[in-house]
This record gives C-alpha cells, sequence and structure tokens, in this order.
C-alpha cells in the first residue's frame, strides 16, 4: 500500500465520520444554493438517511485499510471500539458546541 493511497482513504473516512457527527449533532444540515439566496434546512428524518451514508462510507474506509495492513481479530476489534468510541464522543462535542 502507497502512502499516498493509505492518505486518501485514511482523509475519506475520517471526514465522512466527521460529516455523519456533524450532521447527528446539529439534529439535520442545510443547504445553499449557489444561484439564489434560499437556505434549505433538511431535518432529522431524512439527514439521518445521509448520516447512514456518511457512517457507511468511512466504515468502508476503515475496513479497507485494515484489509491492506493485514491486521488480526484483536486488531480489528480495537479498531470497532475506537471508531464506536471516536463517533460518540465526536457528536457529543460537536451537540454541546452547537447548541
Amino acid at each position: 500500500m502507497r502512502k499516498a493511497q493509505f492518505a486518501a482513504v485514511f482523509s475519506l473516512a475520517f471526514f465522512a465520520l466527521a460529516g455523519g457527527c456533524l450532521i447527528l449533532a446539529g439534529h439535520g444540515f442545510t443547504t445553499s444554493s449557489k444561484r439564489g439566496h434560499w437556505s434549505v434546512f433538511v431535518p432529522a428524518p431524512q439527514a439521518y438517511v445521509m448520516a447512514a451514508i456518511m457512517f457507511v462510507l468511512s466504515l468502508l474506509g476503515v475496513v479497507w485499510l485494515l484489509q491492506q495492513a493485514r491486521a488480526p481479530h484483536r486488531v480489528w476489534l480495537m479498531a470497532a471500539a475506537g471508531y464506536a468510541g471516536t463517533a460518540f464522543l465526536l457528536t457529543r462535542a460537536w451537540a454541546r458546541w452547537l447548541h
């Protein structure tokens, strides 16, 4: 695995995790048009679908990284626990900061 591949997939996984956590913390997200002055808030039920897509994207990146490293099962378990903990703490921190 080349360093560029690792950096790209790691960045994708990290920013997808961050995006999913930010959507959960804000109970939705706001979009704005480049051509208009209207912004649209996407509420929680629809936004949770987007958050789920972001988390799946992030998990696929983590799984690819672990497969490329040929990590043993113990490392997979530690990575799963670390991922869940990071997602929980990041969402909680942003929820406090946003509200």
